[in-house]
Parts: C-alpha cells; sequence; structure tokens
C-alpha cells in the first residue's frame, strides 16, 4: 500500500525536489552548454510536479499548484515550437509565482503548527532554498529587461544564466561575497542587499521562533533544558 504523503513528511518530498533542480541546472551548465536550455526547462517542470505531488493533502492549494504547473507546461511547449523571447518573462513569472506560493505555505506549516517535528526541520531548510531561488528568479527577471545589469553575465538567455544567477543569489543571501558576479545597475544592487540583509534575519528569526516553538511545547514544569 503506497504511504500517504501528509504534513508528517510533505517537506521531504519537497526538499528533494529543490535539490533535484539545483543540482540539475549545474549539470547542465557542466556538460551541455548553451544545448541545455529545453534540460533546464525540463528541469524546472520535474522540480514543481514533484512540489505540486508534495501538497496534495491541501485541496485548495494543490488545484492552485496544478493551474500554475499546466500553464507553465502550456507556456514552455509553446516557447519551444514557436520561439517567442516575450514567453521567456512569463514563463519567468509563472514560476516566481510558484515559488512564493510554496514559501508561503512552507512558512506556515513550519511556523504556525505545533510542535517542531523533523519534518518542520526539513521544512525550514526548503524555505532558505526557495528563498533563494525567489531572488534568483527576479535577478533573471532583470536579465530579460536590460542584459547590462549584472557584471560577468553573457547576454544570453535565462535557461543558460540560470545556474550562474542561482549561485550568485545563495553567495549574496549568505553573505559569502566571492565578488566575480556583481551587480551593475541600481535595481539589481537594491535587491542584492536586501537579500542580503533578509538571509542574514531569517536565520535569526527562524532559529528563534524554532526554540521559541519548542519551549512552549513542553508540558509545565518540565525543565527547559530538557
Amino acid at each position: 500500500m503506497t504511504k500517504k504523503i501528509s504534513t508528517e513528511d510533505n517537506f521531504n518530498f519537497l526538499l528533494i525536489a529543490l535539490i533535484f533542480l539545483l543540482f540539475s541546472i549545474a549539470l547542465v551548465e557542466q556538460f551541455a552548454g548553451g544545448a541545455g536550455q529545453n534540460l533546464v526547462i525540463a528541469a524546472t517542470i520535474v522540480t514543481l510536479v514533484i512540489a505540486v505531488w508534495s501538497i496534495r493533502n491541501q485541496a485548495r492549494w494543490f488545484r492552485t499548484g496544478l493551474g500554475f504547473l499546466v500553464f507553465l507546461i502550456g507556456v514552455a511547449l509553446f516557447g519551444v515550437f514557436f520561439q517567442w523571447a516575450g514567453l521567456d518573462v512569463v514563463y519567468l513569472v509563472l514560476i516566481l509565482g510558484f515559488f512564493i506560493m510554496t514559501t508561503v505555505l512552507a512558512a506556515r506549516q513550519v511556523l504556525l503548527t505545533g510542535e517542531i517535528t523533523g519534518n518542520k526541520i526539513i521544512g525550514a531548510i526548503c524555505i532558505f532554498l526557495l528563498l533563494g531561488l525567489i531572488w534568483a528568479t527576479l535577478y533573471l527577471l532583470l536579465l530579460e529587461i536590460d542584459p547590462a545589469t549584472f557584471n560577468n553575465i553573457s547576454d544570453a538567455s535565462w535557461q543558460d544564466n540560470f545556474s550562474k544567477i542561482v549561485y550568485f543569489s545563495f553567495v549574496t543571501m549568505t553573505t559569502l561575497g566571492y565578488g566575480e558576479i556583481t551587480p551593475a545597475l541600481p535595481l539589481a544592487r537594491f535587491l542584492a542587499y536586501l537579500e542580503a540583509i533578509m538571509g542574514l534575519f531569517y536565520i535569526a528569526i527562524m532559529v528563534a521562533s524554532l526554540v521559541g516553538v519548542r519551549i512552549a511545547s513542553l508540558p509545565a514544569g518540565q525543565p527547559r533544558d530538557q
């Protein structure tokens, strides 16, 4: 009998989906280069399929996710066959919307329900990865508007730049700041320092929230250091 996905294990599947996406786009850039554009699109769709499946126990959001997914696949197929550049912006906006929706759902489950579990710890990791992907998508949208948004990022399709921008996003959010890719325009700089601030506060707020929930869940009279 197939085990039903529930709020006790749903973040396991979401984490697998996100790691699959990050690993896939790195592999494509490493070995496929410019020929891997359709592989990047396929990886994002597979990721969204797994992510939608992970929330199938929440009927309303599951239907919303399915709507995003169907529309996204339609846009992707239309873009592959007709090569209309304007569809790239539509595709990225849909991905952005899906990432934001998934982040909100994950945050509600992690921060606003019940005691701390292993699934919630994994959920906190998923939120961190989703935030990095949200910012990466915003950067890609800026590049679609103006290819000169970043230094050392070539004027290429979003699929070709996806891995580089995801790398820049997480380097920025963790404040590593290696410096080989830098924002060149004011709006990009604004998003970059906003992401760095958000990354620092996320860790502090998330740890404090999880500790607070853990303390609140302890039975009355139980020592707080247990």
